[in-house]
């Protein structure tokens, strides 16, 4: 082996702490150097398996030795990023994955020590994509200059300048608009129809109606509580976006009358249990793809966006975005004309970290106390 681990004492704060290093051998001298965020034998040993041959200088490392195994499930880099707290969901490992395999056949063969930052901001500016994918190509290109450290290397993280984005903000259906919209005959199914219906009338992002269980809509309340969201794979969180396992994040709404005599009768008819999902293809959560599809599909049929290009097209006639999330953005507008916008933050949005009280009548009176008295009479304005 190459390297060789061993411990030495050193004195913190007045007491004995151990450290581990790493020692070889380079031009008849034994050269030393610590092992980095190592707290026991079996972790410098597996720092050590991460530095190159001895012989082979740091600035003489390509871009695709370093990344070849970063967010592949089971690497060392993966077991560091679950360890500092960073996402290891599949679908960020995938999406990470696809920017290590471009970034690999761009620059996979250029030493790190030598590229510089001009470098790949020029490449970038010639690519045809997105202020968002390419904020997102510089964010994982980042990464790879931090996983170099694990490699021997002492390359400083460049600080690349975000990428503006042009990404048009969603546009916001009229009263007329609605009253045209939601008809049960546009869509393909009841379930679609009242899938989009719940996901207007509280205001809710595609995932989080996906998400929906029979026993979060609490009639005698009127209300509806969020507390988590589906994942494009179909798997469903307990926390809502921005929040965690720990600090899950949860809020309450008010349902439209409209709305909740319609859910009843969905939930009732087809005999649904509390845990039960509310939407469901074969048994699972409605798929992302498939939700964006119906509304695309409704759109064209009842006018809003042009035939010519299919589902594809999302822009309305008069050059609007409708895409889903049109209907929270309409939801948050139409709820501020007779709401102020303090009382409409605190009726939409609260914090819990107890999960075990999310359903109990004690929490839903903590938080029906912080909601307005105009919340009920506000909500049934959504369709005038």
């Amino acid at each position: 082996m190459d390297y060789h681990v061993f411990k030495k004492p050193r004195i913190k704060s007045g007491k004995k702490v151990y450290k581990w290093y790493y020692y070889y051998s380079q031009d008849g001298k034994r050269v030393q150097k610590v092992c980095k965020g190592c707290n026991n034998r079996s972790e410098a040993e597996s720092y050590i398996r991460t530095l190159p041959s001895i012989g082979v200088a740091d600035t003489k490392l390509k871009i695709k030795d370093i990344a070849k195994n970063m967010f592949l499930i089971g690497s060392e880099h993966v077991s560091r990023r679950e360890q500092f707290g960073l996402s290891i969901s599949q679908e960020t490992l995938r999406i990470s994955r696809g920017y290590i395999t471009q970034i690999i056949e761009r620059w996979g063969d250029c030493y790190i020590d030598s590229l510089e930052p001009r470098e790949i901001l020029q490449y970038l500016f010639k690519v045809e994509r997105s202020g968002s994918w390419k904020n997102s190509y510089l964010s994982v290109f980042s990464e790879i200059f931090q996983e170099s450290v694990w490699f021997g290397c002492n390359i400083s993280k460049p600080n690349f300048r975000s990428f503006v984005r042009h990404s048009k903000k969603a546009d916001i259906f009229s009263t007329q608009e609605l009253e045209i919209l939601f008809k049960k005959e546009n869509f393909p199914n009841e379930m679609m129809y009242l899938f989009f219906l719940l996901c207007l009338s509280a205001g809710m992002r595609l995932g989080e109606v996906r998400a929906v269980r029979a026993k979060q809509i609490v009639f005698d309340r009127e209300i509806i509580i969020i507390d988590g969201f589906c994942k494009k794979n179909g798997e469903r969180t307990v926390y809502n976006k921005t929040g965690s396992v720990d600090q899950p994040k949860f809020r309450i709404t008010y349902l439209p009358d409209k709305t909740l005599a319609e859910m009843k009768n969905w939930i009732t008819d087809n005999g649904l249990a509390d845990d039960d999902f509310c939407f469901t293809q074969n048994g699972k959560p409605i798929r992302m793809e498939y939700a964006e599809s119906v509304f695309y599909r409704v759109l064209q049929k009842t006018g809003f966006i042009p035939n010519g290009n299919g589902i594809r097209r999302l822009s309305a006639a008069d050059g609007r975005r409708l895409v889903p999330h049109s209907l929270r953005y309409t939801y948050v507008s139409r709820m501020r004309r007779v709401m102020t916008a303090e009382d409409l933050k605190n009726y939409t949005g609260h914090s819990s970290t107890a999960m075990v009280d999310y359903y109990s009548h004690r929490s839903l009176e903590l938080l029906l106390k912080s909601l307005p008295k105009s919340g009920k009479s506000s909500a049934n304005t959504l369709f005038d």
